[in-house]
């Protein structure tokens, strides 16, 4: 008894203690010889104290065992009076007449509170899993589910209860999307521990209608590093998507009437430029009809002024196609380009809009630069924008005086930078720190769009709008595009 590590106490069919050993001395804080002899209720509390003789007698009259043979939870009380949870299992010993009893107690103090402890958590994790409107899954290693939060039975219209156990793909994906499910969670399944596996996916919802869910998926893992299952979470990103697109719907309306209206402004220029072909086109025909009315026709000067005509022509269709292309939008998308070439092609519309307002563009561009992905019309009309600001910020300087600088540079972290630098007056110093803002304009007839677009355009490509003063006066803007992809 008392190489035993719980306390063992033996009593008579009177309840008076026979045996104490050390772990029950150790425990209750009474000697063996202090017990010996007394009645056992006295190491219970009220009011198992009052009714345990009762027990022994019906015990003894009926022989049907309540505690006895029966393991149980119970408060029992030391010699100081203080009290502790304990697990008490009574035998009776075989063959003892009178009846004999033997009482193993073990202090469950410490495991109550660890219990509790780890109830504490599960009931705080409990409510994290449902607290937000984030789906929580687990699946095991077949997908069956194991885990789902109220929020994921909410989207499925079904039950915890129904839910638990059902392959995940059958009960959440129609049939033909089942296997591109598969593939993104198999992909968290091959990434080291701990890493996540970002994807969006769609489910169909209780009531028939898709949703799309962002989900973070990890793989779970036993200590031998084999897959047990998988941990996903899942937001409805449904309405932030459609949200999104239908700004960037918006955004692009706007960004094309601005497009129109820069193009409005810069008409009386453009139309120079096209009327320049034109004409000579006119002058090579009625020289052409001149020469062949000759007495004898001089075909040599007719085939060279024909010639003229196409090249004419063609110059005349270049302005036009690219004028449309600018005006439509109709290569919205984006593709590996040379900035320079932008540039290039935004050369003839510039210098039209430049010698309507007797204004001087000098393009300094930097050879060799790395491409850049872009969409090509978006910003050709962002340089359109600050060439166009440039011109009408040099109104107030003298003619012969107005000289706009168009340059590019490959820029340190893999950037390349265009500015677009004037010597007018400067931004009015009122207006720096609002100059990006929507309706922030200082003409009369401005908008104050152009600047609040043009940095939307350029942020949506990964890059930025800033501006410095340039020296030693005017105005610089400059634009940094990423290069690569």
């Amino acid at each position: 008894m008392d190489a035993a590590v719980d306390a063992v106490i033996l009593i008579d069919h009177t309840g008076r203690i026979e045996a104490f050993n050390r772990s029950a001395e150790r425990l209750f804080g009474w000697t063996a010889a202090e017990l010996h002899g007394q009645n056992v209720k006295v190491l219970m509390p009220q009011p198992d104290r009052d009714s345990h003789d009762a027990y022994l007698s019906r015990y003894a009259e009926t022989g049907i065992a309540h505690i006895i043979g029966v393991g149980r939870d119970l408060q029992a009380q030391r010699k100081d009076g203080s009290c502790f949870d304990a697990h008490l299992s009574v035998g009776r010993i075989a063959g003892a007449e009178p009846a004999r009893f033997v009482g193993f107690v073990r202090d469950i103090t410490t495991e109550r509170q660890a219990m509790a402890a780890i109830q504490a958590e599960r009931d705080l994790a409990g409510a994290y899993l449902e607290l937000g409107h984030t789906i929580l899954l687990t699946l095991d290693s077949e997908y069956r589910i194991r885990v789902i939060n109220a929020r994921g039975c909410e989207l499925l219209g079904a039950s915890e209860s129904e839910l638990l156990g059902r392959n995940w793909f059958e009960t959440a994906f129609p049939s033909a999307q089942r296997a591109d499910a598969l593939a993104h969670l198999e992909k968290a399944l091959l990434l080291a521990p701990q890493q996540v596996h970002n994807c969006e996916l769609t489910v169909h919802a209780a009531n028939g209608q898709p949703r799309l869910l962002a989900w973070r998926c990890l793989s779970l893992r036993n200590p031998a590093g084999a897959v047990t299952g998988i941990l996903c979470s899942a937001e409805d990103v449904t309405e932030r998507r459609r949200a999104e697109e239908e700004a960037r719907r918006s955004t692009d309306r706007l960004v094309h009437v601005a497009r129109l209206a820069t193009m409005g402004e810069m008409a009386a220029g453009i139309a120079h430029e096209i009327n320049q072909p034109l004409t000579a086109i006119t002058n090579y025909a009625r020289a052409c009809e001149r020469f062949l009315q000759l007495p004898e026709p001089d075909l040599i000067e007719t085939r060279d002024a024909m010639r003229e005509i196409g090249i004419e022509a063609l110059r005349a269709g270049d302005i036009i196609r690219r004028l449309r292309r600018l005006v439509r939008g109709d290569d919205d998308a984006r593709v590996a380009c040379q900035l320079n070439e932008v540039i290039e092609e935004l050369r003839t519309l510039t210098l039209a809009d430049a010698r309507a307002n007797d204004t001087t563009i000098v393009f300094e561009l930097a050879q060799n630069l790395p491409p850049v992905t872009i969409d090509r019309i978006q910003i050709t009309q962002v340089l359109l924008n600050l060439i166009r600001n440039g011109l009408e910020a040099l109104n107030a300087r003298p003619a012969g005086q107005r000289e706009i600088t168009v340059s590019t540079r490959q820029v340190p972290h893999g950037e390349v930078e265009v500015s677009v630098c004037d010597n007018g007056p400067g931004v009015e110093p009122r207006i720096l720190d609002r100059m990006f803002d929507p309706f922030c304009t200082t003409k009369p007839n401005g908008a104050g769009l152009g600047l609040p677009m043009s940095r939307t355009i350029v942020q949506s490509h990964g890059g930025r709008v800033s501006y410095v003063p340039a020296q030693p006066h005017g105005a610089c803007f400059q634009i940094t595009l990423p290069t690569g992809d």
